[in-house]
């Protein structure tokens, strides 16, 4: 073995054996194991290391090895049963024992050639295509990490094809070193065997090891464990009741998880939406009365006008009905200033409603995992939400994606195949050769093939003298400039054509960069959705801010039409000295009562607009958002979210259990199977 595998194995070991750093007393193993292809264990042997952290007299063990043997000092011990009680003196202790039992995993080796299955021994004799799979036998349902180590013979192995497994080479030497994740959750889709198919010429396989431990699993899942500051399964309880009251449009529950703080929030939402409709409601209704007691104003008004021109008959009539008309421009004027102390309110409502529609965006977009995916957006605005999402919507365009994924995957793959370009020129240069020996022989009058003349060579058929001459005319063609840039040119043609066919059969077949892509889709979309919804919201801060305006402007004229009826009707007591004046007076009132008429009637209709396409359909959408992400995050809760952690606890009690030799109470056991294969 070279010193350069032996530095990988031993590498590999420690990385397997040190990934958990325990303050408390630990007992590593170290279990070496020889086995045979199909697993049968020739000879264990169980290395075990008892850290003393605490510096103790006396540690205390439990084994159920045989032949134990004392490696690093001359500590004595005491087996009484299962007991092993050592006199440590403060020191660590190492010793070593065997044992029977069968090993947690065993590596299995499977082998064929050309479809039928066949030994390593076979292999020597043989040629063909050989696929070598190697998986593992569990006794027990325990995750772990396996690295398996098979060192390539120097010749009669070629065109490597590797699944989950990897090949080092180091001064002409080669190793595959495969890996594999057995004993996990089947959900989680991790390899449990890795497979190389190669081309088998008298190929020499002579042995492989492996280096498999649940150490590093049970420290992630611990990792995990201190991590978390909630109780996982009272979260999605409490996920799941909220989403459900959301789905169905029932009360919300009270949490006292993560969603604590969410659920008032949405409440108030959705009572201010309520409020807000209820508001516009009201304002359409009192919209309506204001346009009929226009109507009314505009029919005193041409009965004020009728009158003027009977003035001298109707002196007395002409007086009360411009001391009524005062009265409902007085009442006309009080109505619109009640209205205008409003404005401001509603105004302000508005604002606050987009306001906490823009804050509910932000919380979604801050948990949607943008930034896990490198996108950084500012907090949205009213002034520049538009901007910020359009810029993230571009960002998360699926063709720029797959472009680049596309380009990302051609500069892993276009060395890998260049490595090859000996390879390749070595074909495309014989394919050359051929079809330029057809051209010199077709010169000289050969009629035949390149593969008939070289059997014609062979057979004797052809004159030495005039097969030199045929071989140094294709010498000479095949060393010219012409023929070496055909060659070169076929070459770059094939690598690009192995290029696009390894990019386009990775980007259909590997579905990490499916799954990023759909998410991608899937992000783009909601963001899209996400600024439709706000760009509605806008809309409707904009028109109210539009309507209060237009109320003012109204107030502003209803307070100079009561004035000048106050007016009119003082100078009714000098009517007999102006009833020309007058006249004029009631023709110009009719004309503005008519135009008050219109504009409070196009008040009453866009009041009426504002609520049932404005507010209502505010409302619904808000309501019917709220009730659409529920139904579509609670498979997630009661089905993925719940299955994942039971998988990590699953896995976290499992790992936990690794060991070949029995646990003492007082100790954490760190174990690492090395196991030599002898094909």
């Amino acid at each position: 073995m070279s010193k350069k595998i032996i530095s990988v194995l031993l590498a590999m070991t420690l990385a397997l054996g040190c990934c958990s750093a325990l303050a408390e007393n630990t007992k590593h193993e170290r279990v070496y194991v020889v086995t045979k292809p199909d697993g049968t264990v020739k000879s264990i042997t169980d290395n075990i290391r008892l850290e003393n952290t605490d510096g103790l007299e006396e540690l205390i063990d439990r084994t159920m090895l045989t032949s134990i043997e004392n490696l690093g000092g001359k500590e004595s011990f005491v087996l009484d049963g299962e007991t092993l009680t050592w006199q440590a003196k403060g020191n660590d202790i190492s010793y070593q024992g065997t044992s029977e039992k069968t090993p947690v995993i065993l590596p299995i080796v499977h082998l064929t050639l050309d479809g039928q299955e066949i030994s390593a021994e076979e292999l020597k004799d043989k040629t063909g295509e050989a696929v070598l799979t190697i998986s593992y036998q569990m006794t027990e349902s325990l995750p772990v990490l396996a690295v398996t180590v098979l060192p390539l013979p120097e010749t009669g192995v070629s065109d490597l094809k590797l699944e989950n497994a990897t090949v080092l080479s180091e001064m002409g030497r080669q190793v595959l070193v495969g890996w594999a994740v057995p004993g996990m959750d089947e959900k989680l889709e991790l390899p449990a065997s890795f497979t190389v198919t190669f081309h088998a010429e008298h190929a020499e396989l002579n042995w492989m090891m492996t280096l498999t431990t649940a150490d590093p699993i049970d420290l992630a899942c611990r990792e995990l464990d201190e991590r978390f500051d909630m109780d996982a399964h009272l979260e999605l309880d409490e996920a799941t009741a909220l989403l459900t009251a959301l789905r169905d449009g029932t009360e919300l529950p009270e949490t006292t998880g993560k969603t604590r703080d969410m659920v008032p929030k949405i409440t108030e939402l959705n009572d201010g939406l309520t409020g807000l409709d209820e508001g516009a409601a009201e304002l359409a209704t009192g919209a309506g009365t204001l346009a009929d007691g226009a109507a009314t104003l505009k029919s005193g008004a041409d009965q004020v006008n009728e009158g003027a021109a009977s003035l001298a008959t109707g002196t007395d009539l002409l007086s009360t009905n411009l001391a009524t008309a005062a009265e409902g421009a007085a009442s006309l004027d009080t109505g619109l200033a009640t209205l205008i102390e409003n404005n401001e309110a509603l105004n302000a409502g508005a604002a606050q409603l987009f306001a906490a529609v823009l804050a509910t965006a932000n919380q979604q977009l801050a948990a949607s995992g943008l930034t896990e995916a490198g996108i950084t957006l500012p907090e949205l605005t009213a002034e520049n939400y538009a901007e910020v999402l359009d810029a993230a919507i571009a960002q998360l365009d699926p063709d720029t994606l797959k472009a680049s994924a596309t380009a990302q995957v051609e500069a892993v793959v276009r060395p890998q195949v260049e490595a090859n370009t000996d390879t390749i020129r070595a074909a495309v240069t014989e394919k050359v050769q051929g079809k330029v020996l057809e051209a010199v022989l077709q010169a000289a009058q050969l009629e035949m093939s390149a593969e008939q003349y070289q059997a014609a060579v062979k057979g004797g058929m052809i004159p030495q003298e005039q097969a030199a001459q045929v071989e140094t005319a294709v010498q000479a063609q095949m060393e010219s400039d012409e023929i070496q840039a055909q060659i070169d040119a076929a070459v770059q043609e094939q690598i690009e054509v192995l290029v696009q066919q390894h990019v386009t059969e990775f980007l259909e077949t590997d579905e990490t960069v499916a799954a990023q892509l759909q998410q991608a889709q899937a992000g783009h979309d909601s963001l899209v959705a996400l600024k439709e919804q706000l760009d509605q919201v806008n809309t409707f801060v904009t028109g109210l801010k539009a309507y209060t305006d237009g109320t003012a402007q109204a107030a502003s004229g209803a307070a100079t039409l009561n004035s000048g009826l106050s007016q009119l009707s003082e100078g009714a007591a000098t009517l007999n000295t102006g009833a020309a004046q007058l006249a004029e007076g009631a023709s110009a009132l009719a004309t503005g009562a008519d135009t008050l008429s219109t504009g409070a009637a196009e008040l009453s209709t866009g009041a009426e607009t504002l609520h049932t396409t404005g507010t209502t359909v505010m409302k619904n959408t808000i309501l019917d958002a709220e009730k659409t992400a529920a139904e579509k995050l609670l498979p997630y809760v009661e089905s993925d979210l719940t299955v994942a952690l039971r998988i990590f606890e699953e896995t976290r009690d499992a790992a936990g259990q690794g060991g070949y030799d029995l646990r003492p109470e007082e100790m954490k056991t760190v174990t690492v199977y090395i196991i030599r294969t002898d094909f």
